[in-house]
């Protein structure tokens, strides 16, 4: 078996080892390199093309510090010989070069890289890279005016022509679109009562976050990793409520408040491939005498949420990209409220459904405030707000008002 697919926590010297003694051979997400020269310019354009390559076709993991075996004419046979390392090399250094030439010299950046060192004891590391498939389409090595895109196959890296170009871009609208359909599907689903648990009818904020491509072992691992219920513990609804319980479904896996009042019911279902859908009406609480709901508390929750469910894909093997969506329900007439001390006149919504535009983020570990930002701006401007008012202009920080 190749490494990639294989948590890469879990990909240890051992399991290098084992390639090699199983004569494993390079295919199309698996390449081995002896060393890691980015010394020179056309190293780097090697490196940023090998990577490149997998994230444009389909996902693979180089591996450095692999020497391989050579045939009787002395050409690389792609089978490991010999795990050598990487000697002499600072490699956390290394690392952040590379993850510098990766985010100046490719467009778009390829989201959910990583660097993974691997220890081998007292003999020299090895480097894992590993680029999943790219869920944006494809992505142009840029170095140095270069301007050229790569795939790769069973006999290694190539040159996109024109037609793979194009078939490329149709492919990567082809995921958004599938993951917005899916999530307009979702949204009738809930407003139609169509829910995991059963749930009222008041006012509630509809939360979605969604990959726009899976891993194929992201369910096995959420089976895994939620023995003995660990996953479960800390994957909380939109209001973190105390009183929870949960199960497995159809869809995957949901998460629910146990209330006997089903207007406060609120629950998070995970689906298989990691997507998120959390539902509450205890966040958008209006209150009659204001005819309007406030807007911190919706905001807490959504970023206190969002943080829970990053470390629930870091277990499972969800990079990003991620569409974030949030639609709120039964607010016609309501106004977003942030305080007197704001002086802000805000005008009521005119609609009973609020169905904010998505918005794409790239690295499903950006910190939750920041990743959720612009969504968040959205819901502020359609009450008549420029912006959100809880947050930093010049960081682009949530800096809440304290207690």
């Amino acid at each position: 078996m190749t490494t990639f697919g294989v948590p890469l926590d879990q990909v240890n010297a051992a399991h290098l080892e084992s390639l090699r003694t199983n004569a494993v051979a390079e295919g199309r997400q698996l390449e081995y390199k002896e060393q890691l020269p980015i010394s020179v310019d056309d190293d780097k354009r090697e490196f940023l093309a090998d990577v490149t390559s997998f994230a444009n076709t389909a996902g693979g993991d180089i591996i450095y510090g692999v020497r391989e075996a050579r045939d009787a004419a002395d050409k690389q046979t792609g089978i490991p010989e010999k795990i050598v390392g990487l000697a002499g090399i600072n490699i956390e250094q290394l690392k952040l070069t590379l993850d510098n030439l990766l985010r100046d010299a490719v467009d778009p950046r390829v989201p959910g890289i990583a660097l993974q060192t691997i220890p081998r004891g007292s003999e020299p590391p090895c480097l894992l890279v590993r680029a999943p498939k790219s869920a944006l389409g494809l992505h142009m090595v840029t170095f140095k005016g270069l301007g050229r895109f790569y795939g790769r196959g069973t006999a290694g890296r190539y040159v996109l022509d024109r037609a793979q170009i194009r078939d490329g871009f149709v492919a990567a609208d082809t995921a958004v679109d599938r993951v917005r359909r899916f999530r307009r599907e979702r949204l009738a689903a809930v407003l139609s009562g169509d829910t995991p648990i059963p749930i009222g009818t008041r006012p509630k904020a509809i939360f979605h976050a969604l990959p726009l491509a899976a891993a194929p072992d992201t369910w096995a691992r959420f089976l895994t990793g939620n023995e003995s219920n660990k996953l479960a513990v800390d994957l909380p609804t939109l209001e973190s409520a105390a009183s929870i319980d949960w199960r497995y479904n159809l869809d995957g896996f949901v998460v629910h408040t146990a209330r006997r009042d089903l207007e406060t019911q609120s629950y998070v279902q995970v689906f298989r491939d990691g997507g998120i859908e959390a539902v509450s009406p205890n966040v958008v609480a209006i209150a009659s005498n204001e005819q309007g709901f406030y807007g911190l508390p919706l905001e807490r929750a959504m970023i206190a949420g969002m943080a829970a469910y990053q470390r629930l894909w870091a277990a499972v093997g969800v990079t990003g990209p991620v569409m974030a969506a949030l639609a709120l329900s039964g607010i016609k007439g309501a106004a977003i409220l942030a305080g007197p001390q704001y002086g802000f006149d805000p005008k009521p919504f005119t609609v009973d459904v609020v169905n904010v535009p998505d918005v794409v983020i790239l690295d499903a570990t950006m910190p939750s405030d920041q990743a959720l930002k612009p969504l968040v701006d959205i819901v502020w401007n359609g009450g008549g707000w420029p912006r959100s008012p809880f947050y930093d202009d010049a960081t682009g920080k949530w800096m809440p008002p304290r207690r």
